[in-house]
């Protein structure tokens, strides 16, 4: 992606720009720098940024007057949820300018009125403000959760009526709408990055229909940990133990593969209770972030 826009907004000599493939270095050690400040290391991936730029999401930087890289924020792909990252030190408003892009790139692409989404860590209070400033409102604390594997791991018991099964390429638009479902939202989760098909699992009806859906995405470069990115049972299935199958069916299957954890992200408040669902089969938090939401007009927003 190349070409620039104006820097509204900005230091003097500041400037946004669209990133390419040769800023993937720098974009990484940015995002190192502001988690090591707020979350006490390092925890975003390279393929994540790879992902951000090469796929159906959008992207800007933010150099200073000499070209260094002070800012980045991204639109993810399979949802309205946008991310801002400043370099530790800059004040608000590298911040506020890649969050604006963002929900004007939402506000284009939907063509409606959207929920749009944003995270940060309770540590971050600048930022935190900013998203305030910004129409934002705290929506639910979020909590990245991981479970250990000794790597004897067995799968789970059979579930009366349904079978856990591999998931069929073929099958990903059906998991989508069966996540649809599930979450009342109208995500495109076939479009998310990095999702590894043979690890994916599906709980299937005796007549065939799907009835809950556990998509994986590729391990940590840095740590190999499982990934468990999304885990949905349609409304129409649930309270029969489906959720817990797929799960500890991804507990054994991460496990066998010689895996030393697995990982996942939950919403604590979540009325289905998955949090304590999760925490029952071993997963511990590792830490939490707000989520916060604002709607955002199919109309181009103004600051």
């Amino acid at each position: 992606m190349a070409g620039f826009t104006g820097p509204v907004g900005l230091p003097e000599g500041y400037r946004t720009e669209r990133p390419a493939l040769a800023d993937i270095e720098a974009i990484l050690e940015l995002v190192h720098a502001s988690e090591q400040v707020y979350l006490g290391y390092p925890d975003f991936e390279r393929r994540e940024v790879m992902d951000a730029l090469t796929g159906t999401g959008d992207s800007w930087l933010v150099r200073d007057g000499d070209g260094r890289l002070m800012g980045w924020g991204q639109l993810y792909p399979s949802g309205w949820f946008c991310d801002a990252y400043a370099r530790p030190g800059e004040g608000p408003s590298v911040q506020r300018v890649l969050m604006e892009l963002l929900l004007n790139r939402v506000a284009e692409r939907a063509g409606r009125s959207v929920v749009a989404k944003a995270g940060a860590l309770v540590t971050e209070e600048q930022y935190i403000g900013v998203l305030a400033g910004l129409g934002f409102e705290f929506d639910h604390l979020q909590a990245r959760m991981t479970r250990p594997l000794a790597g004897d791991e067995q799968p789970p018991g059979p579930v009366p009526g349904h079978t856990i099964r591999a998931m069929r390429a073929e099958e990903l638009p059906a998991c989508g709408e069966v996540l649809r479902a599930a979450f009342g939202d109208q995500h495109d989760y076939a479009a998310t990055p990095s999702l590894v098909p043979a690890e994916c699992l599906v709980a299937e009806t005796e007549t065939g229909a799907l009835a809950g859906v556990l998509l994986s995405s590729a391990p940590s470069d840095n740590t190999g940990e499982g990934w468990v990115k999304w885990l949905g049972v349609h409304p129409d299935h649930r309270r029969r133990g489906l959720a817990a199958a797929l799960l500890a069916t991804a507990v054994a299957a991460n496990a066998r593969l010689g895996r030393k954890a697995l990982g996942l992200g939950v919403d604590t408040s979540s009325p289905t209770k998955a949090f304590t669902l999760y925490e029952r089969l071993g997963f511990t938090v590792a830490y939490q972030a707000n989520i916060y939401r604002r709607t955002v007009d199919g109309s181009m927003i103004g600051t």
